[in-house]
């Protein structure tokens, strides 16, 4: 009786666990430098926020996707990000970190700074951004 209690309530932990979140930075980096615009739209929620560097505000999936698609029609970019901290608690969780990026638009080439969070949620076993938030100016 004891073995059959215990073998049940360690099923039901492990069941109830959570995977641990990965690396969303490295992820979306890689995905948005090689321009897979479906790539980086299956890493967001279907409701996610998007908040840009210059204060702009895109919320959902459509608005997302048109932000991209025109931002990577005109520019070419290659961007590095670096994990600074990640917690997790139950379906939600955050990361934040630095990034630097290089774009390319009309021939001219011009390196970024800045720093990033998103927001995560736990979806049907998936990790999903649900808020993404950008600061960054030019390198002089």
């Amino acid at each position: 009786m004891r073995f059959t209690l215990a073998a049940i309530l360690l099923l039901g932990f492990s069941l109830g666990a959570q995977t641990a979140a990965p690396d969303m930075g490295a992820i979306w980096g890689a995905d948005w430098s090689a321009k897979k615009l479906d790539a980086v739209m299956a890493l967001y929620t279907p409701d996610a926020v998007f908040f840009a560097t210059d204060g702009g505000r895109f919320a959902g999936s459509s608005a997302l996707r048109d932000f991209f698609k025109k931002t990577l029609a005109t520019n070419d970019p290659t961007i590095h990000m670096h994990r600074v901290a990640f917690e997790q608690s139950g379906s939600l969780a955050y990361e934040s970190g630095s990034y630097t990026e290089t774009i390319v638009s009309a021939g001219k080439s011009t390196d970024y700074a800045g720093h990033y969070v998103f927001i995560l949620r736990n979806q049907n076993g998936r990790w999903l951004i649900a808020d993404q938030m950008w600061t960054g100016s030019p390198v002089h």
